[in-house]
């Protein structure tokens, strides 16, 4: 773990890094432009990306997966930071609005007790908004960065892992369309490429980021009179 923990310290110092925090958080700020006044748990090394909704939220808090007390204390790079277990988060049920899971589930050895636990503490109207590398994409193969650790997922395998934990999926794609060298990490090398990437290859981004919201329908038992309070779902593409 700490070896992972020195791999995204050092990716996102270095000029690569920077410029790849800027592309995401361009996307998840597109993704949610607006939390006045919602709190928002980051989970996995989410600390890059929060200040983005700093201006915005009533409270923003990092949790890491599984660090010792001194190794957070070393690397600390967001004011409201704690370390956590990946099985137990210590959050009161229903007790955030948005919550933002990166450098996360891939590398987890528990991901559906983290995503049940996310579940847990996340409101009833609440959004979890995940980004993982995306196997199609060539970051997954380069180890030398956060993106290259763990498993990475196809957008497929990461809805089927989501209705496993009593999500349902309301938007996906992909993102990080510059391959890993620093000279197309340029800001308008890769503002280029980020573009080009996104009309012609939709697929092959880099990460994967879905946005979901809780299933609650599939955390009832199912009963009579839980089969008929149920409303229609209406099935895309049915005659």
């Amino acid at each position: 773990m700490r070896d992972e923990v020195r791999t995204v310290e050092a990716f996102y110092n270095a000029p690569v890094g920077t410029d790849t925090g800027r592309l995401l958080g361009r996307h998840l700020l597109a993704a949610w432009p607006e939390l006045a006044g919602q709190r928002l748990l980051g989970i996995g090394h989410a600390a890059p990306f929060l200040p983005l909704w700093d201006a915005r939220t009533s409270l923003a808090v990092s949790a890491r997966l599984g660090l010792s007390g001194a190794a957070l204390g070393l690397h600390q790079r967001y004011g409201r930071e704690c370390v956590v277990s990946e099985t137990a988060l210590p959050f009161p049920d229903l007790s955030f609005d948005r919550v933002l899971m990166i450098h996360a589930l891939e590398t987890s050895h528990a991901g559906g007790e983290l995503l049940r636990a996310v579940w847990r503490v996340l409101r009833d109207d609440g959004k979890l908004l995940l980004v993982v590398p995306n196997r199609r994409g060539v970051w997954a193969l380069s180890d030398t960065t956060p993106f290259g650790q763990g498993r990475p997922f196809s957008q497929r395998q990461l809805w089927r892992q989501l209705a496993q934990c009593m999500f349902h999926v309301e938007r996906s794609g992909t993102a990080l369309y510059p391959p890993p060298f620093p000279s197309l990490h340029r800001r308008k090398v890769g503002d280029l490429l980020e573009r080009a990437g996104s009309a012609v290859l939709p697929a092959c981004g880099g990460v994967v980021i879905v946005e979901a919201v809780k299933d609650l329908w599939g955390g009832l038992p199912l009963t009579r009179e839980s089969v008929r309070a149920q409303p229609a779902r209406q099935v895309v593409g049915a005659g």
